[in-house]
């Protein structure tokens, strides 16, 4: 392979562990917003519950702020169990793409190539995290 092809190579599989890690990044980020909003809303339920002295949802008095605050706090407690799925999967694909750069790394090294210094440095943060 020429040196221009083995340079692509490593382009495209150190680019895809970019990748991967930053759609880890973003998942992490809704998952701790979500987990935000969560508090929020059981402490506002806590709020209206305390207020009205009913803490039953079925009771007749309950309040209905309180039920749409709980609706709301468990569809996002849904939502974060996907994401978490979603999580678990993200970081399968940088385990993936992390193995695959190393892999053209290797070949780069028996083909006698120069390996890009950035290929290398992305590879080297990868084995110290």
């Amino acid at each position: 392979m020429r040196s221009k092809d083995w340079q692509a190579r490593l382009r495209l599989h150190t680019f895809r562990v970019e990748e991967a890690r930053r759609q880890v990044g973003e998942i992490e980020l809704m998952i701790n917003e979500f987990r935000r909003k969560q508090e929020e809303l059981e402490s506002g339920i806590r709020f209206e519950e305390e207020r009205a002295g009913i803490t039953d949802p079925s009771h007749v008095q309950y309040p209905p702020a309180a039920l749409d605050m709980r609706k709301r706090r468990d569809n996002l407690l849904k939502s974060i169990a996907d994401l978490d799925r979603q999580l678990d999967e993200a970081l399968a694909r940088v385990s993936d793409a992390e193995r695959e750069l190393e892999k053209v790394q290797l070949m780069v090294e028996k083909a006698g190539e120069p390996a890009p210094e950035a290929a290398e440095a992305h590879v080297l943060q990868a084995r110290l995290s």
